[in-house]
């Protein structure tokens, strides 16, 4: 019997252990991505929330990052600049946000829905 409360509390160790290890530290929970990709723009920032993404990502982050850890910042495609569809922070978004709600779950692209942070 001690055998086998033993394995079920490794197991359960192992398991919370693991989920902790897959979230980010506190300090990167949320992003200032214009912060974080150091863009000078004229557009106010947006706050990426990974607790919001993490669950639809099934918790994998080389989703999104280049590496299982997210140690890697990501690399977006192209240049981050404009309001057009070819900025490279729009198409990242945008691949998953085009079949998913928005954050405020209307359609449409308006630069308000993800840009509200203080310039």
């Amino acid at each position: 019997m001690k055998k086998v409360i033993l394995l079920t509390m490794a197991v359960l160790f192992t398991f919370a252990a693991s989920s902790y290890a897959l979230q980010p530290p506190a300090d990167k929970m949320q992003i200032n991505l214009k912060e974080a990709w150091n863009v000078k723009a004229t557009q106010k920032g947006v706050l990426f929330n990974h607790a919001t993404h993490l669950p639809k990502l099934d918790n994998k982050c080389e989703n999104c990052h280049s590496s299982p850890q997210g140690a890697t910042k990501i690399q977006v495609p192209g240049e981050i600049k404009g309001a057009n569809a070819n900025n490279g922070a729009h198409k990242f978004c945008w691949s998953c946000h085009d079949k998913q709600p928005k954050p405020n779950k209307t359609p449409g692209k308006t630069c308000t829905k993800c840009h509200t942070l203080p310039k």
